[in-house]
């Protein structure tokens, strides 16, 4: 009986202390091939339909928000411009500070080829605080006066 009670105590401080040996792995990003970075870079900056891909992963933070976006994307989609306009303008009456709009409005406005008016979504973009560094990028490329 205690011996089978000392295996237990044993295998279980040997499943505990296998458990704590395994190291948590830290991304490092000295491991980000440079060339493969700055090769997708100048895609976003040669090829619109590669920009617009990678907008179109830009999701809001909030929910409601999240439902207009994909009901503007699929109208989008459908080459309903108009449509998908009205949808992201209704989104930005209810929120000023998603990214995620300005990138799509920015974008939408450069089908139109309305330049200016993009570049004027990406600039108010620009000012948003909580915009990730990716939004950043992105509105900063629209907002250059290649496009």
């Amino acid at each position: 009986m205690k011996t089978k009670f000392f295996i237990c105590v044993f295998f279980t401080f040997f499943l505990l202390g296998g458990c704590v040996s395994v190291t948590k792995k830290v991304p490092n990003f000295y491991d980000i091939e440079i060339g493969k970075f700055s090769s997708s870079i100048r895609l976003l900056l040669d090829d619109v339909s590669y920009l617009k891909q990678e907008v179109l992963k830009v999701n809001a933070k909030r929910p409601s928000i999240q439902r207009i976006l994909l009901q503007a994307d699929l109208y989008w989609g459908k080459k309903e411009l108009k449509n998908a306009n009205a949808e992201l303008e209704r989104a930005l009456r209810i929120s000023k500070d998603e990214s995620a709009l300005y990138l799509r409005l920015a974008h939408l406005r450069l089908e139109q080829g309305l330049k200016k008016e993009s570049q004027a979504f990406a600039s108010r973009g620009l000012l948003n605080q909580e915009a990730s560094s990716w939004e950043i990028l992105l509105l900063k490329i629209y907002s250059s006066p290649k496009y």
